[in-house]
């Protein structure tokens, strides 16, 4: 069983360095500001790893297929872990004269931003166009 523990030691030890390498301001930048324009980047991390191993026997006779009585019977322990990080900027956040928007490194982000900031224009402009219409059914009523 000294190779579960062994492994679990790899384990800590690997994801302890990588929670060392990451922290929330990897992911939403610090705000870069300007007179009147702040831009905050925002990354997408991505990370793996791989952890592996096993014992072997110091006392085992590969000749003559039998293990060999040691009074310790001990058992070594072989193992590796390796992993990767990887930092990429997908997009930024624009804050500007009081707007706020996203500016996407991928289109298809930039289109549903754009669907997003379009939508109160146009819904605003439907609510405009029944109050006109309603407007104008009262004002037919009138004249009748």
């Amino acid at each position: 069983m000294r190779a579960t523990g062994s492994i679990q030691s790899l384990m800590e030890t690997t994801l302890e360095t990588i929670k060392g390498s990451i922290d929330a301001n990897t992911i939403i930048g610090d705000p870069i500001k300007t007179d009147n324009t702040v831009v905050v980047p925002i990354s997408k991390v991505t990370i793996g790893f791989g952890i592996g191993g096993g014992e072997y026997s110091k006392g085992y006779d590969n000749k003559k297929d039998l293990e060999i009585n040691n009074k310790s019977n001990d058992t070594n322990f072989a193992g590796g872990s390796a992993g990767a990080i990887s930092v990429q900027p997908v997009a930024f956040v624009v804050v500007e004269n009081g707007e706020t928007r996203l500016m996407s490194l991928d289109d298809n982000i930039n289109l549903v931003d754009n669907i997003l900031t379009a939508t109160p224009k146009v819904i605003e402009k439907i609510q405009k166009m029944n109050k006109e219409k309603n407007n104008k059914q009262k004002e037919s009523k009138c004249k009748k």
